[in-house]
């Protein structure tokens, strides 16, 4: 320590350049804690545990296959099953197409919705409202506060999977793992279009146990074997990585990007410090006439480096912690609500970008160091002459 107002001497002696190397440490740290952070909320269960015995039932060919009605009532009678309910995607269009306008819309059982999605609540008007009212639609807080929404207020959705025109009536206002969604009465469909009623884009199931929800995997999927619409049953975090995926390898590609930047920032730290150890050859060499051990310059030199990584890492954790709250709003405010609901601070990922780039920092000062350390002491005061 006694060493360290030396260090920070030398770090201050070139302000600008302090600045602009912290500057080049700082973003690309932010970078990768914002990388982090997406890779770990892909990985974490988006019910938080609650949704444990909670099992998504498709199409196995394609989600974009229907499900015919009597499915469900067959995994009804199976044992283990406490709640079913069909999950009809709707699609359609809220005003226009533009991204604003862009959320989730379901047709669902109203009386058997939150038995399956138990870890939702109703915080504004109440659930048997919702199921009294056919054209009665249960809606996300998020998005209440997005379009200024209000209980009562009429919506119209136009269908284009589901042709029509549908109006709904905001009856009630859920909190949950995703509040960017609308769910209304998958009969509202049937009876619009009754030729194609009883039609499922996926089934939810709630099992009674862990027990019973990893036997019903297996049951489920061989129940339908060799009916003319073979299923595929997954627990809640299966099915999320598995949507996922349809963009592609995503999490290995945050991982690459965040190695790659990593990289850049131990080529621009070690840049910064074969610069400042160039410029002090004679400086070094003085000290090493005057009695400064080779250890000694090499310990030096490398916590230069260290504490410029500190200084850049510590600059970036401030500025992610700052923005990552208006980070969160803008994301939960986008077409990647339902996906992004469970976006929070990591302290696991902070802990470990934090980690990352004090010991690139510090790999990038090694070679610098070990050959100021190593350089004779003659070769140093020659530069005098």
């Amino acid at each position: 320590m006694k060493f360290l107002p030396f260090v920070l001497k030398n770090l201050l002696r070139k302000k600008t350049r302090l600045g602009l190397t912290v500057g080049s440490i700082l973003l690309p740290f932010f970078v990768i804690c914002l990388l982090g952070t997406f890779v770990a909320m892909l990985d974490s269960d988006p019910s938080q545990g609650r949704g444990m015995y909670r099992l998504a039932v498709r199409h196995r060919v394609s989600i974009a296959n229907v499900l015919p009605a009597s499915h469900l009532e067959k995994i009804r009678e199976l044992p283990g099953v406490k709640a079913i309910t069909p999950f009809n995607w709707f699609g359609g269009r809220y005003v226009d197409f533009s991204a604003f306008n862009v959320f989730e819309r379901f047709g669902v059982d109203p009386n058997a919705f939150f038995g399956v999605f138990d870890a939702s609540s109703i915080i504004s008007g109440s659930a048997n409202d919702w199921r009294r009212d056919r054209s009665g639609l249960l809606v996300g807080e998020l998005l209440m506060k997005k379009y200024g929404w209000r209980l009562g207020q009429t919506v119209t959705l136009v269908g284009d999977i589901w042709p029509g025109t549908y109006t709904f009536t905001i009856r009630a206002v859920y909190q949950g793992t995703d509040e960017a969604a609308v769910f209304f009465d998958q009969k509202v469909i049937d009876e619009t279009l009754p030729a194609r009623a009883g039609r499922y884009t996926m089934i939810w199931v709630k099992a009674e146990s862990a027990g019973a929800a990893r036997a019903l995997i297996p049951r489920i999927n061989a129940l339908f074997e060799n009916s003319s619409s073979p299923v595929r049953a997954e627990t809640e975090k299966e099915f999320q990585n598995n949507y996922i995926a349809l963009l592609g390898n995503v999490k290995l590609f945050f991982r690459g990007l965040a190695a790659v930047i990593a990289v850049v920032v131990l080529l621009i730290a070690a840049n910064t410090m074969a610069l400042a150890t160039r410029e002090r050859v004679v400086e070094l060499a003085v000290l090493r006439a005057i009695g400064f051990p080779r250890h000694i310059l090499f310990g030096l030199l490398l916590g230069e480096s260290g504490l410029l990584a500190l200084l850049g890492s510590t600059a970036g954790l401030a500025l992610y912690l700052g923005l990552f709250p208006k980070l969160r709003a803008f994301i939960l405010y986008s077409p990647l609500a339902g996906l992004a609901a469970g976006l929070r601070v990591y302290p696991d990922v902070l802990a470990t970008a934090f980690a990352t780039t004090l010991a690139v920092g510090l790999l990038a000062g090694l070679v610098p160091a070990l050959r100021s350390a190593r350089r004779p002491i003659v070769e140093g005061l020659r530069q005098l002459a």
